[in-house]
């Protein structure tokens, strides 16, 4: 019996992701489906649409057999630190053959050519990429200039599309930590990742947020019964970035009152010496979103610039990355949902995992000291959601320890 695995958000479950894991398992003749999905936070920074455990019932709901939830230090990373940290962690479960995932374009060449030299860096890369990064060019920018240069000017039309970036992370993943693990590669149906039309049968995530937000029916876009668990979420208001602002306003403002010595914000994951600067001169007090506006140039996009505000608000830093990648990358796999029908199947996957899976919460108590730090991560991302939900929407949401996997008849 061989099975698929999909990294996802989720952010919601829609038709897309419906599609892309049946189409995977007619392509492979898989039987299950194992998806490691990302918790509170998404990769933009922002809050989800719903806490983890509700979006995790609604995959299963929709098809999927058990989800996991991907680290907020990989869910929260770099389009490299989200890829490696969860490919890494579905090649040490033993339990996936294959892994599925959706691109804009069908240039499968294209992406195994360019992960080619991400994962081998060959001499005339490094030379590139280092005489970029030489003219303070950021990584990501310098690394595209390189491959341009390597590859020919068509990597531009591609390579700044979301999903075709990620695609060619997991390619990059797969063959740096020498996974065994096969990829599938999905022509997206809808119009695109961040697409905001609504036709067909097919929208992307944000289109489904911005409907729900408006409170416009979603029906036609999520698979039967998925969008059940949403209801105490979508009968009031959407989480917003904007909800961030206290967290983030009193970071600066503690940090301003500090001695530069003592600050600690030059060691937070992502943070550069052009954000760091700009961070610090910001005016107060200032609004989430004005902050935002404040700190984008043309060198620090807009995504880079949340994931940084929520890594200084949940205090991760560079060296918790460090520390990460040097030691396995994970202690531990989060269960979140799955089937009832499948008991034996996460047995199994249990058996044969060389990382433990969480199921009892209050019970967990990691042996390393990267598996006692994520997990204070964790447990801290899933406070300061919950306290943002009870802030805006008086909903009372469980804390980490006494959450209940989702058991989905």
């Amino acid at each position: 019996m061989s099975r698929i695995g999909v990294i996802a958000e989720f952010n919601p479950f829609h038709n897309g992701h419906k599609y892309l894991i049946d189409s995977a398992k007619e392509i492979t003749g898989a039987d299950e489906t194992i998806a490691l999905m990302s918790g509170n936070f998404v990769q933009r920074g922002f809050p989800a649409i719903a806490d983890k455990y509700t979006r995790a019932e609604s995959a299963v709901i929709g098809g999927v057999d058990v989800v996991f939830e991907s680290p907020v230090i990989y869910a929260t990373g770099s389009a490299r630190d989200f890829a490696t940290g969860a490919v890494a962690i579905l090649s040490a479960t033993n339990s996936v053959d294959y892994l599925a995932f959706g691109v804009e374009d069908e240039e499968q060449n294209f992406f195994y050519e360019v992960a080619d030299i991400l994962a081998d860096e060959p001499p005339e890369y490094k030379t590139l990429l280092n005489d970029n990064l030489s003219k303070g060019l950021s990584y990501p920018a310098s690394s595209e200039k390189a491959i341009r240069k390597l590859i020919g000017s068509k990597v531009s039309d591609i390579i700044y599309k979301p999903n075709n970036i990620l695609a060619i992370s997991y390619l990059t993943a797969i063959k740096k930590i020498s996974s065994s693990i096969r990829p599938v590669i999905i022509k997206r149906c809808d119009a695109g990742y961040d697409s905001i039309d609504l036709n067909g049968k097919f929208a992307s995530a944000t289109a489904i947020r911005n409907a729900l937000s408006e409170n416009k029916s979603i029906k036609e876009f999520v698979p039967k019964h998925t969008s059940k668990p949403y209801d105490e979420f979508t009968k009031h208001a959407i989480p917003d970035s904007t909800w961030l602002t206290p967290f983030i306003a009193s970071r600066i403002i503690y940090d301003r009152n500090l001695p530069p010595e003592i600050s600690q914000l030059d060691m937070v994951m992502d943070m550069t010496p052009e954000l760091l600067n700009r961070l610090r001169k910001a005016p107060l007090p200032i609004k989430y979103i004005e902050l935002q506006d404040y700190l984008k140039t043309k060198n620090l996009t807009m995504s880079r610039v949340s994931r940084v505000l929520l890594h200084v608000v949940l205090g991760i830093k560079t060296e918790d990355r460090t520390n990460s990648y040097e030691n396995g990358y994970a202690e531990y796999i989060n269960l979140l949902a799955f089937k009832d029908s499948k008991s034996s199947m996460l047995r199994e996957i249990a058996d044969n995992s060389k990382l433990e899976i969480i199921n009892k919460k209050s019970s967990f108590d990691p042996t390393s000291s990267i598996g006692e730090r994520m997990w204070q991560l964790d447990k801290l991302a899933t406070d300061l959601y919950n306290q943002m939900i009870y802030d805006n929407l008086n909903i009372r949401l469980h804390g980490e320890l006494s959450c209940n996997v989702k058991v989905v008849k």
